[in-house]
């Protein structure tokens, strides 16, 4: 992998979190109020969290690949 993929992968996956924040806000106002029902706010919480998860793991999974391309 090159440096300038690296880089790409990790800028398109803070995208996504960058993404994911606006889309939590969005629902937890869905109609210019903040929601504060435990259910819903759980649920986007949730949904958030295993979003925000899987882009970290991204992250970590890429710099790991570049990192291993130096041992080969």
């Amino acid at each position: 992998m090159e440096i300038f993929e690296l880089s790409r992968l990790i800028f398109d996956s803070c995208d996504r979190i960058h993404q994911a924040t606006t889309d939590m806000y969005e629902h937890v106002h869905s109609d210019g109020t903040p929601r504060y029902e435990s259910d819903e706010i759980e649920s986007i919480i949730k949904d958030f969290r295993e979003g925000v998860n899987h882009e970290i793991d991204t992250i970590r999974s890429a710099t790991s690949e570049y990192r291993e391309g130096f041992d080969e």
